[in-house]
């Protein structure tokens, strides 16, 4: 029993058991600036269903993807749009990744200038976090600025955005994005493997033992 102690308690110091306790997504409308933050540069006239910004100081890829097709104008103001063809039309969905990394908040912009796009929709926005925990926001669209800031609390940090419009028709565009704290995606090291192991033999030695004693 001692011995299946020290394994557990080895696990649990490699974070192999589930730590939701320390989650913490924070949804705050509006604009908010965080610590540095970056500006998410969206002027190289790219299309796809996948497109990808720049973050203007540590230069990090920030990926785009949709089931429309994206664009990112080549002038003016840094933003997302869909498109059918060479006609722009509302923007329905975006997920935000950055690859290989996770990130710390996450400012952006779904903007309803203009013809495109209608108001009074709503926005449901799903983060999921670097243990895999989804958290739901939603909030209506007005015409206009409808800017949101997600920050993150207790060593959470994001995986990936999703944006869905309840709309068909669309918002204009996703502008004024800017994020932070983006760390490098771990590898699985050795010593987390060995404890991984370690911890599924404390499991296994615990089931054994438990039907001898039964025997």
């Amino acid at each position: 029993m001692r011995l299946r102690t020290v394994l557990f308690c080895a696990a649990l110091g490699f974070g192999l058991l589930p730590a939701s306790s320390r989650a913490g997504i924070v949804f705050t409308l509006g604009n908010n600036p965080q610590p540095g933050e970056e500006n998410v540069l969206l002027n190289n006239g790219k299309t796809g269903t996948t497109v990808f910004g720049t973050t203007n100081m540590s230069l990090l890829p920030v990926q785009f993807t949709s089931t429309q097709t994206l664009t990112e104008p080549a002038s003016g103001a840094a933003r997302i749009e869909a498109t059918n063809g060479t006609s722009q039309i509302g923007l329905t969905n975006v997920t935000i990744s950055v690859p290989a990394h996770f990130y710390g908040d996450l400012i952006f912009n779904p903007s309803i200038t203009g013809t495109i796009g209608t108001p009074g929709g709503t926005l449901h926005v799903s983060v999921t976090d670097n243990l895999g925990n989804v958290s739901p926001f939603d909030y209506s669209l007005s015409n206009g600025n409808n800017f949101l800031t997600i920050t993150t609390t207790n060593g959470t940090l994001i995986a990936s955005t999703s944006l869905s419009y309840s709309l068909d028709t669309g918002f204009t565009d996703l502008r004024q994005i800017r994020l932070s704290g983006a760390v490098v995606i771990p590898e699985p090291s050795a010593v987390t493997m060995l404890a991984t192991g370690l911890g599924i033999l404390a499991v296994c030695g615990g089931r054994r033992l438990g039907r001898k004693q039964r025997a």
